[in-house]
């Protein structure tokens, strides 16, 4: 409205307050703008995961087979991904470069654009547009996003990058339309409509809520045409049956180090361990070509891998996500955008649904990221104001700390000390969620005692 700051102003204004030192301003301009701090995040994520070679490995191998047009070589629970590897074929068609080259370009581009619209989301809903690197110059994006390039995850995570920014500038309609890109990208879209239903049917905006369930039938049928050009599971089994058996197999793989072999999975990747028993499935429970299974002895390496990237992989992002929950009834959270809601209940639901529907972890967890990088910097800023700037580097030094050193010790060498780096790791990662929590407490206080005096803009218009 006229006469009212902007939001970008009313946010930088709450962070520095009034009777701030000029300096400060004027440091405040320098962290604002976006695109300088999108330019430097780019490169040097670009920099970090160049590959010395085309990371060709696991899933890799699949989509490169989809962009080359061989279906018949791929899953058909992988071939139904065909947005990512379709618009690769056509860069390399229309660029004339092979596929391989095609792959990388799409990926270059890609990135920019998730960082580009992560950078622009944060100057609206905090005013600076530098907190982009440190939130992004992690081993999630650099090594598992970016560094995996041809697989669909950065590709996906810049379509959703568009998909909240058309929803901020209330373009709703073509955040619907971009759904049907969305699923046939990736089928787990599934959990951003169904969240996207939820609250629009509460909100009794039934039209959206119906045209979220439209689109997810339309996506699915569209995606599983695709897959059904591409070759049966290993079981032999139908889709459905598939999926429902999915999340016992990795749940108890994942938080419990339970591995179960079925016989047609006896030595591939991640099914090589000795099984201890042997489970004959009666007539009736056996499904496909599963006649049997092993039971190797639990490996307690697993969960502990499982709860070290559940606290390092978005750095003290759990630690000030739990900090607004807690301090804060749920009418104060609900009084929030619509858009930042959603990215909230749909990026935690990711989080927490990734060890049961996932053998790579690290892809799967990534996927909720838009809860640690777009809303918990939003909520903070409205919940947890920064009382000075020393506590805002002081959480943001802990975050790249949290991300990086886990990450470090984690990745050591399989060997004799490999379990005693694992066990360090996940130590380091619950030690630097305790200090965040610690720093967000001293923050709170401070921020508390500050509000008394405080005359400036109280809030962003984006987060109201």
């Amino acid at each position: 409205m006229a006469g009212n700051p902007s939001m970008a102003e009313a946010a930088q204004a709450r962070l520095s307050g009034a009777g701030r030192s000029q300096a400060c301003g004027g440091a405040a301009r320098w962290f604002a703008p976006p695109l300088p701090w999108a330019v430097l995040t780019f490169a040097l994520v670009a920099a970090a995961g160049w590959p010395k070679a085309p990371p060709l490995a696991a899933d890799s191998i699949a989509y490169r087979a989809l962009a080359l047009g061989r279906f018949g070589e791929v899953l058909g629970s992988i071939s139904g991904r065909v947005l990512h590897p379709a618009f690769v074929r056509f860069v390399s068609w229309a660029a004339g470069l092979n596929i391989d080259q095609a792959f990388f370009v799409v990926a270059l581009i890609t990135l920019a654009l998730l960082i580009g619209t992560v950078a622009w989301i944060l100057r609206q809903v905090t005013g600076f547009g530098a907190l982009v690197l440190p939130l992004l110059l992690t081993p999630v994006l650099v090594d598992d996003i970016f560094g995996l390039y041809y697989c669909q995850d950065l590709f996906y995570a810049a379509l959703l990058g568009c998909f909240f920014v058309l929803l901020i500038r209330g373009r709703t309609w073509l955040a619907l339309a971009l759904l049907l890109p969305l699923y046939v990208t990736r089928e787990s879209t599934i959990l951003l409509a169904l969240v996207w239903a939820a609250m629009a049917w509460f909100e009794a905006n039934f039209f959206v809520a119906g045209a979220c369930v439209v689109i997810t039938f339309v996506g699915l049928f569209v995606s599983r045409k695709f897959a059904s050009l591409g070759m049966p599971n290993v079981h032999h089994t139908n889709e459905f049956v598939f999926l429902v058996l999915k999340p016992p197999f990795d749940s108890l793989r994942n938080l419990f180090g339970i591995v179960l072999i079925p016989s047609e999975m006896k030595g591939m990747p991640g099914f090589t361990c000795t099984p201890l028993t042997i489970v004959n499935l009666p007539r009736y429970l056996s499904y496909g070509s599963t006649r049997q299974f092993g039971i190797c002895r639990p490996d307690p390496g697993m969960p502990l891998h499982t709860f070290t990237l559940w606290l390092s992989l978005f750095g003290i992002g759990p630690a000030v996500v739990l900090t607004i929950f807690r301090t804060h009834n749920r009418r104060a959270f609900m009084d929030r955008p619509f858009w930042l809601r959603l990215a909230t209940f749909y990026g935690l639901l990711a989080f927490f649904v990734a060890p049961f529907v996932s053998f790579w972890l690290e892809r799967d967890i990534g996927y909720a990221w838009p809860v640690y990088w777009l809303a918990a910097p939003g909520l903070l800023m409205v919940f947890c104001p920064a009382a000075t700037p020393r506590a805002a580097a002081a959480l943001l030094l802990e975050n790249l700390a949290a991300c990086w050193i886990p990450y470090a010790l984690a990745g050591q060498p399989e060997g004799g000390y490999h379990g005693l780096y694992s066990v360090a790791a996940l130590c380091t990662a619950l030690v630097m969620q305790a200090t965040a929590l610690w720093t967000l407490r001293l923050n709170r206080s401070g921020a508390t005692a500050d509000s008394r005096t405080r005359t400036g803009p109280r809030s962003n218009t984006i987060l109201q």
